[in-house]
């Protein structure tokens, strides 16, 4: 029997987030570790020597030295797209971690970018690969949808970087355009204005300021769809660290998303389950299998051996929509005022 034609995978960034997409890789048969970059060389050679793998510090150096086919990308959000740019013109296909970019323009350029190639790339939305929101999709009233809502409750990020809005972008940028990814997948429909305040009340200690804190506490996000639809989206870097210990099942503040039907409510916990309530039935519920991950690559990987890309629902084309609603939202907290995001996207 012909042996399989490995894919061979660059992991550029290997520190919290890349090891979680190394860790899947190794459960993948198709995928060949073939190189690691990261700044960190004590880091990256003691990994590269466990994935038996060819180390790099730099990615100029990496790309130029091995033929490759994939690089995933996983660095601080302000190198996303100069090493997307990169890697994109050596032909690879690429998964990337969100968010984009803090900046629009940049954003807008790698978007012109993948339009004329034809790479595969995809962006580390993996909710959409769930089969918790595969349930949702097929139980939504799509006639009756009229509200989208949803929370991200949290503490002072765990990565430094992330806690300075300068380079993390704030809670709307770094997490909760989870939940407006998911929004728009579930409405199937395109945000048509934003309007967002923000508030420092809540985190402006002498304690915040040594641990790194340069960002808002709170934020309210209000947005409507083209169709009609209304969302809501609140989230706050206030509280504290908390694990909830449930039947030996270890929790953080629950984040979720509501589906407002006609006498429907299906309420998303993320990444764990989501309950439907209707009048006159008893509540449904449906639990998280497998791990959307995972499926995330098995999907791309997919894709790239048939030259298909129908299977990726985390196209980098769709995914810019997202990472515009939460520019778009940065911009409104910023001005006071609504923004449109047609009008927002047209100054690039």
């Amino acid at each position: 029997m012909r042996a399989l034609k490995k894919i061979r995978f660059g992991f550029v960034g290997v520190g919290r987030r890349g090891m979680t997409h190394l860790q899947v890789s190794r459960s993948i048969k198709e995928i060949s570790v073939a190189a690691l970059c990261d700044i960190d060389e004590k880091r990256v050679r003691t990994l590269a020597k466990s994935y038996k793998a060819k180390a790099y510090t730099d990615l100029k150096d990496m790309l130029e030295n091995e033929d490759l086919d994939v690089a995933v990308i996983s660095t601080p959000t302000r190198y996303h797209v100069s090493h997307a740019m990169a890697c994109l013109s050596r032909g690879l296909h690429i998964l990337m971690e969100k968010p984009i970019s803090l900046r629009l323009n940049e954003a807008k350029r790698l978007y012109d970018a993948v339009r004329k190639t034809d790479r595969i790339v995809l962006v580390g939305f993996q909710a959409r690969y769930s089969n918790v929101v595969n349930w949702i999709k097929r139980v939504i009233d799509k006639d009756t949808l009229s509200m989208v809502a949803g929370f991200w409750y949290w503490t002072v990020p765990l990565v430094r970087w992330v806690a300075d809005r300068r380079y993390g972008g704030g809670q709307i940028i770094d997490q909760v355009i989870h939940l407006i990814d998911l929004a728009r997948f579930l409405v199937e429909d395109e945000v048509e204005k934003v309007y967002a305040i923000y508030t420092e009340k809540g985190r402006g200690t002498e304690e915040d300021k040594r641990l790194g804190f340069n960002n808002w506490a709170s934020y309210s996000v209000n947005f409507r769809f083209k169709n009609g639809v209304i969302g809501n989206l609140y989230s706050t870097y206030a509280l504290y660290p908390r694990i909830f210990d449930v039947n030996g099942s270890r929790f953080g503040y629950p984040v979720c998303l509501d589906i407002i039907c006609r006498e429907r409510l299906i309420r998303y916990f993320h990444m764990e389950r989501a309950l439907m309530f209707r009048r006159g039935y008893d509540v449904e519920t449906c639990r998280l299998t497998g791990n959307p991950t995972v499926n995330m690559y098995k999907s791309f990987v997919n894709a790239i051996v048939k030259g298909d890309k129908s299977s990726v629902r985390t196209l980098y084309e769709d995914s810019f929509k997202s990472m515009v609603v939460a520019l778009a939202a940065n911009k409104s907290a910023e001005t006071g005022e609504t923004v449109s995001v047609a009008e927002f996207v047209d100054q690039f």
